[in-house]
């Protein structure tokens, strides 16, 4: 593996660089009862390896169960979850992945949903952390049960009807950043219709990181104009799919 120069979250433009961390952070914290990280892998390469420490989940853990993958867990569900996987109201969490953030940052919206904002992102996720020379381990640790206090925050969702209203709606874009099989219909991911919702544009979630074996998110005046190319400025209201 290859580990390309990275410049630091702090210094990439962002207008908030508090979710991120840094490997170094982390190092530093392994031992801290208050930082919970959480492995959003697949079960199975969190079962081969994974930071010591870190907690693993199951089928992205926010889903209501294995059958219904569609909506994220009430709030009592969720509080349960979180509670197993060791994580109180004033637990800092760190997420993790091997893809860019794809999964970490599921996380972080549920978290965030849910109003727990204590959160982070590890830049360059596992794949950096590997490619340093830091521990990792097959080793699944146990904690006691948190206490978790979900408060929804009905503002940071769309339900059905906020996306139909936004159709037509000049100051709102709908952002579709599903794969081009998805979004042209011919990967349904086992949905009874393909394509995509009216309006909407389309920028995969895969151009938002860099590329290469360690990517992590763009710095910020790549972000800008590569969303600006499809309609999407600070001036817009923006509902994500």
């Amino acid at each position: 593996m290859t580990l390309q120069h990275i410049t630091p979250p702090d210094q990439r433009g962002y207008v908030d660089a508090s979710i991120f961390t840094t490997t170094d952070w982390l190092a530093a914290h392994l031992d801290d009862s208050n930082v919970r990280i959480v492995d959003t892998n697949e079960p199975q390469a969190y079962e081969k390896a994974h930071i010591p420490g870190a907690v693993g989940v199951v089928d992205n853990y926010y889903k209501t169960s294995m059958d219904d993958r569609t909506h994220i867990q009430e709030p009592e569900q969720f509080a349960q979850t979180m509670s197993e996987l060791g994580i109180s109201d004033d637990t800092t969490v760190v997420a993790t992945d091997s893809s860019g953030g794809l999964y970490s940052l599921r996380l972080l919206w549920s978290l965030r949903y849910y109003g727990h904002e204590n959160f982070k992102i590890l830049d360059g996720g596992l794949p950096k952390w590997e490619a340093e020379g830091r521990p990792v381990t097959s080793d699944v640790p146990t904690y006691s049960p948190g206490s978790f206090s979900p408060r929804a925050d009905r503002a940071v969702i769309a339900l059905k009807e906020d996306v139909l209203s936004a159709i037509d709606d000049r100051e709102t874009v709908i952002l579709d950043v599903r794969s081009d099989g998805e979004r042209d219909g011919s990967n349904k991911r086992g949905g009874k219709r393909g394509g995509y919702v009216p309006n909407s544009v389309h920028l995969e979630w895969v151009n938002f990181h860099t590329q290469g074996d360690v990517p992590t998110i763009k710095p910020a005046d790549e972000l800008r104009s590569m969303l600006a190319e499809v309609g999407v400025t600070p001036d817009k209201n923006v509902i994500t799919y």
